[in-house]
């Protein structure tokens, strides 16, 4: 990998320990803390295979609950996960 003179300067520096540590605020970390909250809670796009049968089901199920299936599955699956936590 080519690195520019830039960056061969800053990787020299860094491992000379030429970087000064500055310690954050509680503010500060209190709003990174909160960005990598928000990065863990964002929605995943997964693929799965289901039987047809199946995923035929989970439709009816879902139209009966007025919900979209993907929807449904979801909250199927979320409703799965947490209640199995506890029980553990």
């Amino acid at each position: 990998m080519k690195i520019t003179k830039y960056e061969k300067e800053l990787l020299e520096a860094f491992k000379n320990k030429q970087f000064e540590i500055i310690p954050l605020s509680k503010k500060v970390k209190a709003t990174y803390a909160e960005a990598a909250r928000a990065t863990l809670n964002k929605n995943r796009i997964i693929t799965i295979r289901l039987n047809g049968y199946d995923l035929d089901a989970l439709k009816e199920l879902a139209i009966k609950s007025g919900k979209k299936y993907q929807t449904y599955i979801g909250e199927l699956l979320h409703e799965h996960v947490h209640h199995r936590s506890k029980a553990a």
